[in-house]
């Protein structure tokens, strides 16, 4: 008899207990190595944004180390660089000195685009240079670069500025006449017959 009153005291007890499922994150982990991809482009859109702001304050110093060129980075400027190949931060230096840029100016990166691997990342933009004067022209830059991590830090490796091309007409198309729409199916293109 005692022992089926505490069968029933037990029974009784286990009912009044509310049974939840485990939270997913207690079990659920994360992929280290998507983790560690997704910090890396984290780290190099943080680097690109830096060096707008930086930009933006004419601090060409600033700008320069927020992109931390590797000595022996591979820089080809808005201008061309007459041919040549710039190198590390005074190559980079160089071709941020070129860009005539607006002071005070705002910039953004409206299409700012990075990705990352193991080793290596990579980013494209556009920059928009805003001048705060109403009397300045704004400044449109392509943008992009690769970097590679050293050490546990990323250092940007090739760097290439340049200016977008405005669409021109191309040369054979203005030469000739416009055509005349072709006829339809079932249309005659031929003249109606006089006296009709």
């Amino acid at each position: 008899m005692q022992r089926s009153v505490v069968a029933a005291a037990a029974l009784l007890a286990l009912a009044a207990c509310k049974v939840e499922r485990t939270p997913p994150e207690f079990y659920s982990h994360p992929d280290p190595a998507v983790v560690d991809r997704q910090e890396a482009a984290d780290e190099i859109r943080t680097r690109v944004r830096l060096f707008a702001e930086a930009l933006g304050r004419a601090d060409t110093g600033e700008a320069v180390g927020a992109l931390a060129p590797d000595e022996l980075a591979a820089v080809v400027g808005a201008e061309g660089n007459g041919g040549l190949v710039r190198f590390g931060a005074a190559g980079m230096m160089e071709a941020v000195t070129e860009l005539a840029i607006p002071t005070p100016a705002i910039v953004r990166t409206p299409d700012l685009r990075v990705g990352a691997s193991t080793g290596m990342g990579w980013f494209s933009t556009h920059l928009q240079l805003l001048s705060t004067s109403a009397a300045t022209d704004p400044v449109l830059l392509r943008m992009s670069g690769v970097f590679a991590r050293e050490r546990g830090e990323w250092r940007l490796v090739e760097a290439h500025l340049s200016r977008p091309q405005e669409a021109t007409p191309r040369p054979d198309s203005a030469a000739r006449p416009p055509q005349p729409p072709s006829p339809r199916a079932g249309d005659s293109a031929a003249a109606p017959a006089a006296g009709g």
